[in-house]
């Protein structure tokens, strides 16, 4: 198919090369991209440099990208952010996060901060690596190394393409270099669009243990009370290995069909496997005493999503056909309104109907590369936990992307007279700043990259499988449907935690069901006598205790245990 019969396929962008200083935040110690060791250049009476001598560091060694390792500032609530400081000869920075305040709800994304140097035609940006490695500890020649090997790595599996600036638009453009030949898909409607993001969420998300970060919906009920059981004889915490990645096979495109109670009705029983969201009514069972495995809206967007388990509690709610798999399994009253269906199959150019594979081959060279990282010898093992963080940034990242309507730049001023006319109906003040936003116009080059039935059919086949999915122990084996539900603490996306050591997520070595396979649910940590958490903070320092503990408390009596025990 030649380029001129492509209407809705992408064109990858051409990505340059970027001279770039890693450098440790409290030394400003650092390394260029070929190597070179550069010191800081600090200005009087200051023993550690600040952003302003760190940005004149890069410009004197001619590098426009700062990339900071070690303890840099955590984003802390309704703490102005560190790259918000005045830089005397540099025009105001940028910090760029879809249009985001650089306060409040920017803990835990990454920022960009970007300065254009007032005597001289240089423009900089600043950046951290966890942006692209997260928490793995680096120094910056470690940091510079395992970009390098991410790099090459990329350029082997994908036909020389190079990163971008951000994993986001790194992951689309891979996506958009190695997409099936003859492959154009059409996007959907603008009014299907407009409804995947009105009635779309990403991550199950919820505490079940009562207390404050219970929901308050009269429809559920916590299953696990701190008052009865204030202490755990175990803390397990099970999560996903490269999950995203598991989650992309033959994937429905656009346009989108619309179809009517009774089409819908058809599709689910003759095609169970359809690529499809569906307005369903439902009704939890009488006899339910688990978790809920539908979400809805609140009444109120800004407060989420919550997921009825109450035994008889009905409601209303768009799901996709992977979710409504499970609630029927489960034994729910599934009761189809209306659905819009994707398409699955396509025609080739021998005629026959194959299947549609948007992100197959993208998505199968990224696990490539994470298995050729885990298989090398020679690579530090820092180095590949680095690499390995990397592609998962990619992976999630890119799936997020897809359901981007466009940026929305967050300005930095020092002044009002600053701020252009146009947007200061956007200005607030922040401290000494001034901040406005400038939205980002869309272009016939970002247009096709805008697919937001690829991302919430990813988002909702994880949902459905940290419900339920397979091990190697067989199918249906694995999720938080498959431990007690007494036993259920949480479920973060797919992470869950419980007081229950599940044999599906413990290795197939010790006779569990994890074989190391991508999307496997996996044992990351486990805990013995521990305080119930009551919040979600009690519960992450928990996890983050259990990783740091390990899984041995799993496997001791299987370890010494003899056979005729």
């Amino acid at each position: 198919m030649s380029s001129e019969k492509y209407r809705y396929r992408p064109r990858p962008y051409n990505f340059k090369a970027i001279p770039t200083l890693w450098a440790d935040y409290t030394t400003g110690r650092g390394v260029l991209s070929n190597g070179q060791a550069v010191p800081p250049k600090i200005g009087p009476r200051r023993k550690t440099p600040n952003l302003q001598d760190m940005l004149d560091t890069a410009a004197s060694v001619g590098a426009e990208r700062i990339m900071f390792t070690g303890n840099v500032p955590a984003n802390e609530r309704d703490v102005r952010h560190w790259l918000m400081v005045q830089t005397p000869g540099w025009n105001a920075g940028w910090v760029d996060k879809d249009g985001a305040p650089p306060v409040g709800h920017w803990l835990g994304t990454p920022v960009t901060g970007r300065f254009e140097r007032i005597s001289a035609p240089q423009r900089i940006e600043v950046k951290t690596a966890a942006e692209w490695f997260g928490n793995t500890p680096l120094s910056p020649e470690q940091a510079r190394q395992a970009w390098d090997a991410t790099a090459f790595m990329i350029a082997e599996a994908f036909d020389g393409q190079r990163l971008g600036k951000t994993p986001a638009n790194s992951g689309t453009n891979l996506w958009a270099a190695s997409l099936p030949f003859g492959l154009d898909p059409e996007p959907v409607t603008p009014d299907i669009a407009e409804e995947l993001h009105r009635t779309s969420g990403q991550h199950h998300l919820e505490h079940l243990v009562a207390g404050p970060d219970f929901t308050t919906h009269e429809d559920c009920i916590p299953l696990v009370d701190p008052t009865k059981t204030p202490r755990l004889e175990t803390f397990a915490y099970v999560d996903g290995r490269f999950m995203y990645a598991s989650l992309c096979r033959e994937l429905g495109i656009g346009p989108g069909l619309r179809l009517n109670r009774a089409d819908t009705f058809d599709m689910l029983n003759n095609d169970p496997y359809a690529r499809a969201r569906v307005l369903v009514r439902f009704k939890v069972p009488d006899n339910w005493n688990h978790v809920g495995l539908l979400g809805v809206q609140h009444r109120k967007v800004e407060d989420g999503w919550y997921y009825p388990n109450r035994p008889g509690a009905i409601a209303e709610t768009w799901a996709d056909t992977s979710e409504l798999h499970v609630a029927r399994k489960a034994g729910w009253a599934i009761d189809p309104i209306e659905s819009v269906a994707f398409a699955k199959k396509r025609i080739n150019k021998d005629g026959k109907d194959v299947a549609i594979r948007p992100l197959d081959t993208f998505a199968n060279r990224i696990i490539r590369i994470r298995e050729d990282v885990d298989a090398d010898p020679e690579m530090p093992t820092v180095i590949k936990a680095a690499v390995s963080a990397a592609l998962r940034a990619i992976m999630i990242q890119t799936v997020g992307a897809f359901a981007s309507r466009g940026r929305a730049s967050t300005v930095i001023a020092w002044s009002p007279q600053d701020v252009p006319a146009q947007y200061l109906s956007t200005m607030k003040r922040e401290g000494k700043a001034f901040v406005y936003k400038v939205p980002t116009a869309e272009s016939s080059q970002t247009r096709p990259y805008y697919r937001p039935e690829l991302a919430v059919q990813v988002w909702a086949r994880g949902r459905a499988k940290v419900l339920l999915g397979p091990s190697s122990l067989g199918a249906d084996t694995a999720g938080a449907l498959a431990v007690p539900s007494g036993s259920l603490l949480g479920i973060n996306g797919d992470a869950i935690y419980t007081t229950h050591i599940p044999e599906w997520a413990k290795p197939a070595d010790y006779g569990g069901g994890d074989d190391s396979k991508v999307g496997r649910l996996r044992l990351q940590g486990v805990l013995e006598n521990v305080k119930t958490p009551v919040t979600k903070d009690e519960r992450n320092k928990l996890r983050v205790k259990a990783v740091k503990a390990g899984t041995d408390a799993a496997f001791f009596e299987t370890e010494f245990s003899t056979p005729e025990d």
